[in-house]
């Protein structure tokens, strides 16, 4: 039996997830400079608050949703920066 499950996408996981791109971006300039890694970051939370401030993303629920991303990005991030190509940046 196939089930088929979604999630709705709310204005708040959307915020979340460009915040968290944003944190990625800055701390991985591998295929970046670090001045572009920034700039991109910065790029990214613009977006973030751009979209926070268009929907009107209660603070609560925006707040609620970076609790719960926080501990599912963990994961996706280590995952990311302790790739091959990233661990030279750490030592």
């Amino acid at each position: 039996m196939t089930e088929n499950r979604t999630i709705t996408n709310s204005p708040a996981q959307a915020v979340v997830f460009l915040e968290t791109l944003a944190a990625i971006a800055e701390i991985s300039p591998v295929a970046y400079s670090t001045d572009g890694a920034e700039t991109l970051a910065a790029h990214i939370r613009g977006m973030a608050e751009a979209v926070n401030t268009e929907a009107h993303v209660n603070p609560s629920i925006l707040e609620t949703t970076r609790q719960y991303a926080a501990l599912d990005w963990h994961c996706e991030a280590i995952a990311v920066l302790f790739a091959a190509e990233h661990r030279p940046t750490f030592f």
